[in-house]
């Protein structure tokens, strides 16, 4: 949680833009960490509607579109910013979105108020009796995204003691309306963003991003003497597919390989397209045995499964089918930051822009080393120098197919 420490929007709250960005771009879950000031939009929407209606408490809720609640199979309601008493333990929790005025709102779409809320059974119903401050009156309005709700805004306690009138509740609705408009900016904003720093085949990130994160990541480590492990991937055989099936179903081929590698890569690594059928993972905080696992783990996956399961797209009877199975591996490469890079560079030369070209470079030699030794192999760099030096490999070779 980041907590605000800006004089003009004192005591608003709201959860980091890099956890922002997940409930923005309605997609699947990234480690990307949002260039946009994401926390600063939501906390100056929360700082207006307090501006409109003062009350001692609000909150911004979005749902989350990977996570369901257990009970009735709805999507999760996630406090995303908020102000007022327990604002700090509420950021992050998740509510029912079948339940409660926030969950009334969410469900039919239309604002909601009521004055006594320990008599209303739908206020009853939800999370308000286990706040843990006194609840007066409560007034809530949806947030509208992509043509349906995808959040709901709610402030609690009017400042005038008076509770919410129903003229309130219509400039809540208003209002919500507005900064909906707000909430879909930063959708657009967020996705044109992910957008640039993607391959568009593979939807893995591009050469481009590649460079400019992985010179974050080794400046990090470098000053931290913390590991990074990178995977250096060439397909094998890819050329034939080409030249077989044409350059359509060659695409989708790299289009599945993306998707298998999404699925394997950790959480915390990089997968990217390098360029035509080479692709580089960057595992932050991985050594020599995490970053080998994975290398295997990919390798395997890629060897034993059947791609483009499909009709075949060059043929016009819609009925000759292709299944590209047992032709298609992948020969891979591996280097670690500290156990392999930085002992060559010295004590005396820590400069991380080296140590991340080294890395690549090291990596790349190793994937060639694997081509040449027979394909479909994972070879690690600190395996390679003996083989150099026993001459089965030559450090030269560029062969590809």
């Amino acid at each position: 949680m980041v907590v605000d420490t800006s004089s003009s929007l004192p005591g608003v709250r709201c959860i980091s833009s890099a956890k922002l960005a997940h409930f923005l771009k309605r997609e699947q879950r990234s480690s990307t960490v949002a260039d946009l000031d994401l926390n600063r939009i939501f906390r100056e929407l929360l700082h207006r509607a307090n501006d409109f209606l003062p009350s001692e408490a609000g909150t911004i809720y979005l749902d989350d579109p990977l996570d369901t609640d257990e009970d009735d199979n709805r999507l999760s309601l996630v406090v995303i910013a908020g102000f007022g008493p327990k604002s700090d333990d509420l950021m992050e929790e998740r509510f029912s979105s079948g339940k409660g005025i926030i969950g009334e709102v969410y469900r039919t779409g239309r604002p909601y108020s009521c004055t006594e809320p320990f008599a209303d059974p739908i206020f009853r119903s939800g999370p308000g009796l286990r706040i843990g401050f006194n609840i007066d009156s409560v007034v809530g309005a949806p947030l509208e995204g992509e043509g349906r709700t995808i959040g709901v805004i709610e402030l609690i306690n009017h400042s005038s003691g008076k509770g919410y009138s129903d003229a309130d509740l219509a400039l809540l609705g208003i209002f919500a309306q507005t900064i909906s408009l707000s909430v879909v900016n930063a959708i657009d904003a967020q996705r044109s963003k992910e957008i640039a720093k993607r391959d568009e085949l593979t939807e893995l990130y591009n050469d481009r991003y590649l460079h400019g994160s992985l010179s974050r990541i080794i400046d990090d480590a470098v000053a931290n003497g913390s590991e990074c492990g990178v995977i250096f991937l060439d397909l094998d055989h890819f050329k034939e597919v080409n030249d077989t099936h044409g350059h359509l179903v060659g695409s989708q081929l790299l289009s599945e390989v993306g998707a298998t590698l999404k699925q394997i890569v950790p959480g915390e690594g990089l997968a990217a397209r390098y360029g035509g059928d080479e692709f580089v993972i960057a595992l932050p905080g991985a050594g020599r045995q995490e970053t080998f696992w994975v290398a295997e783990t990919i390798r395997q996956n890629i060897a034993d499964r059947a791609f483009v399961v499909s009709a075949d797209p060059e043929n016009s009877d819609g009925v000759t089918s292709i299944r590209i199975e047992g032709v298609v591996t992948c020969s891979i490469g591996i280097a670690t930051l500290q156990a392999d890079i930085m002992p060559e560079l010295g004590a005396e030369n820590r400069d991380s822009k080296k140590a991340k070209d080294q890395l690549l470079r090291k990596a790349d030699t190793c994937m060639y080393a694997a081509k040449e030794l027979g394909r479909n192999r994972t070879i690690p760099y600190w395996e390679l120098a003996r083989e150099l030096a026993a001459g089965l490999v030559s450090p030269t070779s560029r062969t590809r197919t």
